[in-house]
């Protein structure tokens, strides 16, 4: 390939030269402030340059990335996603000077090139690079808490080897799509000549059951409460929120738009029912606040995933609005708990060691409460207008079973949700989560952030949605029933805002 043919988003390589900076950097000396640094300055230099590239894509749609609407919106969302994560993360690997941590915020941003490079992905070979870049840094990241070794260990001995059985099953179903269909591109193949149709729906299949095990749909879910729990609560963060965006994205990526093929209608219909009941009921059993913000993610994949099944008019920005309530929410629970932790000690994963926090501590309990108000879909939270929006898409296509399972589903999660919030209440004993003290300027600052973001995008969801419906996928191929190749997505370098 010539200098002429490449098409590359500019992120990419912006991500790739901070990572390389701050190799350089740790090989002269360790410091982990200065890694940090660069850390935030390669998030914001990616961020501005998120709707640019380097070169134009060749006009046989032969290009390994894409850059349209649905690209950028989910790139941006990881990136910022990441940011926070950084600033998460900072007081504690500052502060234990004892053990240097800079290979922290480097595996940190290869797992952000890892999943941007998914999200931009138009061939299975970048798409499989940037799952594989991304499960490595996370097995790194997971293990990082070395005051908790052992458990940090078996979190990460887990993903090793279930992540390794996913990416097989992943990399078998690419090759017989390949083989099948003699093409690389990042769609469900079309049988050629001389192969029969099955193959090429056993290839979809099994790249299917590849996404959702990374997705943790059920039953596919197993590994990610053991995971979360074991890994640091900015880890944890990044496992329930960047890693979960770059790979349903992925997903919306290669379905593309439109009813899916009849051989999956069932398939799809089944997990969806599965994920949503399975991560709700899993959660009421969970006495650890970790382990049940992780069934809490099972849930809401669930959730997602009755829009990616409800092709229509409302689906784009169902998808789009979900995916930022998701995060948001998320977002805040960790960071709240890493604001609430003693830095060496436990990390709040006990429910009961919050017991009384409104008492003593009332900016984090009354950010915590709208956070899990939000995540459980209880108005004026952003939460609520996304869950709306995701029931407007099955009543859109009569999805009447899909819609029950989300209603009960958001009723069980109700239950655990304020559960927290009366154990925060209860001021009857003084709380056994010793409350960090000394002064946390970035993370007072991000819960303020993020809890005007859910309050607002509650109150006034119109100019939310006016922010966010240039994200829909309106841009993409649509789901192809005939047995012809789709057309290639339309190349997009720029956000227009929609005609209102």
């Amino acid at each position: 390939m010539i200098g002429h043919d490449i098409f590359l988003p500019a992120p990419l390589p912006v991500l790739s030269a901070g990572t390389m900076v701050m190799l350089l950097a740790i090989a002269w000396r360790r410091n982990v402030i200065r890694s940090l640094v660069i850390a935030v300055m390669t998030l914001l230099a990616a961020l501005v340059s998120v709707s640019h590239a380097f070169g134009t894509p060749p006009a046989d749609g032969t290009a390994l990335f894409v850059q349209d609407r649905w690209a950028i919106y989910t790139a941006v969302l990881i990136l910022l996603s990441v940011l926070c994560i950084v600033f998460m993360s900072w007081r504690d690997l500052v502060r234990d000077a004892a053990h240097p941590t800079d290979e922290y915020p480097l595996l940190m941003m290869l797992g952000t090139l890892g999943a941007t490079s998914m999200v931009f992905s138009a061939s299975y070979m970048p798409f499989f690079l940037g799952v594989e870049i991304l499960g490595i840094s996370l097995m790194g990241l997971i293990a990082s808490r070395h005051y908790r070794f052992a458990q940090a260990t078996e979190a990460a001995m887990k993903y090793l080897i279930l992540s390794g059985v996913s990416s097989a099953i992943l990399l078998f179903g690419m090759g017989l799509a390949y083989g099948v269909s003699g093409s690389l591109a990042f769609v469900p193949p079309v049988a050629a000549a001389g192969f029969a149709p099955s193959m090429a729906q056993v290839a979809t299949v099994m790249i299917l059951a590849g996404m959702f095990f990374k997705l943790s749909a059920v039953p596919f879910h197993m590994w990610l409460p053991d995971v979360m729990e074991g890994a640091p609560p900015p880890i944890a963060a990044f496992t329930a929120v960047t890693a979960k965006i770059a790979i349903f994205a992925s997903l919306v990526r290669y379905f593309g738009v439109g009813p899916l093929p009849p051989f999956m209608q069932g398939v799809i219909y089944a997990v969806i029912i599965l994920t949503i009941m399975g991560g709700n009921l899993l959660a009421l059993c969970q006495n650890s606040l970790t382990r049940l913000m992780a069934c809490s993610s099972i849930a809401h994949m669930g959730y997602l995933l009755i829009a990616f099944f409800s092709p229509g008019r409302l689906q784009g920005g169902a998808m789009t609005v979900y995916l930022v309530a998701y995060t948001v929410s998320t977002l805040g629970v960790f960071t709240i708990i890493c604001a609430c932790a003693p830095a060496m000690g436990q990390d709040g994963n006990r429910i009961t060691a919050w017991k009384g926090l409104f008492a003593t501590n009332p900016l984090p309990a009354t950010a915590m409460s709208v956070m899990l108000l939000s995540l459980a879909g209880i108005p004026p939270t952003i939460g609520f207008f996304a869950k709306f929006e995701i029931a407007g898409t099955g009543v859109e296509l009569q999805r009447d079973v899909l819609l029950l399972v989300l209603v009960i589903g958001s009723i069980i999660g109700l239950y655990y949700y304020l559960n927290i919030i009366r154990v925060m209440m209860n001021g009857g004993a003084a709380p056994s989560l010793p409350i960090a003290r000394q002064p946390q300027p970035e993370l007072t600052a991000l819960t303020i952030v993020l809890t005007i973001i859910v309050i607002m995008g509650g109150l006034f969801p119109g100019p939310a949605l006016y922010l966010l419906l240039p994200a829909t996928v309106k841009t993409m191929p649509a789901r192809n029933l005939t047995g012809t190749p789709p057309e290639a997505p339309i190349m997009k370098t720029a956000i227009a805002p929609p005609a209102l």
